[in-house]
């Protein structure tokens, strides 16, 4: 009788497990990754790809487009000459921390502050404006913030 009994302690504790493991991932799949998510995503990414001498513009344009509207796609490739020249682009320049300052957005668009600070880039505050397509959050264009 013992033994039966702990069976079904342990049967209920495994079932009631794995109620909660399903309930908190269908929870989070239904929240979805929201703006903040893909700009810590694609910036790991994109840095990652960099610093192991890969061209994300060139070599991993698939890759990027989970990240980025075909829109903003085209936008870099029509500033690809200014952006050679920047040294911002160095991927050793890239040891920058992102951070999250401030989110504002609707269920179609978003506009997330981000700074950028490291030693060699020094301080940088960027809008990155997302749109939601196919019920994912893309980045459809980056613009310096002059003035805070």
């Amino acid at each position: 009788m013992f033994r039966l009994h702990s069976w079904i302690d342990i049967s209920v504790v495994r079932t009631t497990s794995s109620i909660i493991a399903v309930c908190a991932l269908l929870t989070s799949c239904g929240r979805g990754q929201g703006p903040d998510d893909t700009i810590r995503n694609a910036y790991a990414w994109y840095v990652r790809e960099l610093k192991s001498g890969v061209d994300p513009l060139e070599q991993k344009r698939t890759e990027l487009k989970e990240f980025v509207t075909d829109g903003f796609l085209t936008s870099i490739e029509n500033m690809r000459t200014e952006l050679e020249s920047n040294p911002f682009m160095d991927a050793q320049s890239f040891d920058a921390k992102l951070s999250i300052e401030k989110i504002t957005k609707d269920s179609h668009a978003a506009t997330v502050r981000i700074g950028l600070s490291g030693r060699i880039c020094g301080q940088q505050v960027l809008n990155v404006y997302l749109v939601k397509v196919e019920g994912r959050w893309k980045v459809d264009d980056v613009k310096a913030v002059e003035d805070r």
